[in-house]
């Protein structure tokens, strides 16, 4: 299953509660990807950033780089920014 672009509904809406997703910086790297399918996200503030988005953006697309959700491409589900912990650094 393909991340959906539609999946940055309002971020108050209502998700299935989940526990803690803790994602290896390094390891889970090509996992977790933003609603558009790209895996160069970093944290920042309350909700993430994708470098990717922020490119299509910048080339005329219609497309915002924040999002408050990450797309688990393993168990093909949506992640709420909330239940997210990273350990160790991230580079993107």
């Amino acid at each position: 299953m393909a991340p959906d672009p539609h999946l940055e509904a309002d971020p108050a809406d209502p998700v299935t509660p989940r526990s803690r997703v803790v994602i290896d910086a390094d390891a889970d790297r090509y996992r977790y990807v933003c609603p558009n399918g790209h895996a160069d996200w970093d944290r920042t503030n309350n909700h993430l950033w994708c470098r990717g988005c922020r490119r299509q953006a910048d080339n005329g697309a219609d497309v915002d780089p924040e999002h408050h959700r990450l797309f688990d491409k393993k168990r093909e589900e949506v992640v709420p920014w909330e239940v997210v912990e990273i350990d160790g650094p991230r580079r993107a």
